[in-house]
């Protein structure tokens, strides 16, 4: 019997449904089956085509009702009979692999593309970090410089004391100054 098969839900395309439905319908050894994404309504579905024994679309069509991609959302399924081609599931199994492909590829030069991005970025993080290193360097100088100028004014600060002390001393002690 064929059966043409329409699921329809909010995520059912991106999902991954056809490649799951293939292995599905290989699981109930459907061996003319087909499966494309398209709209009715303006909505996404997802429309298989299969041609098997009516105990193998039922099976088939309980496992589809229990089963579904991780992601997708499905708000229902539904068959009706149609007349025309269904072809192999081989065949439909190699386009869909072809698409996956596809997308793979795409998935990449745009992964490709943000670590690009990405690599633009840290290379001005680093431009940054070493400008800060930098004026940090800079930083330190001039605070090593100041505790210099800091340690040469106290000892010059204490020689002034400690010779102004002394000369209190010699002046009471009677000891004439130069």
């Amino acid at each position: 019997m064929k059966q043409r098969i329409i699921i329809t839900g909010s995520r059912v395309h991106g999902m991954g449904y056809r490649p799951f439905l293939i292995a599905l319908a290989d699981e109930f050894d459907i061996r003319r089956f087909s499966v494309h994404n398209s709209e009715e309504n303006g909505k996404a579905v997802i429309i298989a085509k299969a041609d098997a024994e009516d105990e193998q679309i039922d099976a088939f069509l309980n496992a589809m009702k229990s089963r579904k991609p991780r992601k997708a959302d499905v708000s229902g399924i539904r068959k009706e009979a149609f007349e025309g081609r269904v072809p192999s599931i081989v065949r439909t199994s190699m386009l869909s692999m072809s698409a996956q492909l596809a997308k793979g590829i795409d998935a990449i030069e745009s992964i490709n593309d943000k670590m690009d991005l990405m690599l633009n970025k840290q290379d001005l993080t680093i431009e940054k970090l070493d400008q800060m290193l930098d004026k940090q360097d800079e930083t330190n100088a001039e605070i090593r410089d100041l505790r210099d100028d800091m340690q040469h004014y106290s000892n010059t600060e204490r020689l002034k004391r400690m010779e102004k002390d002394i000369r209190l001393i010699k002046c009471k002690i009677g000891i004439k100054q130069n």
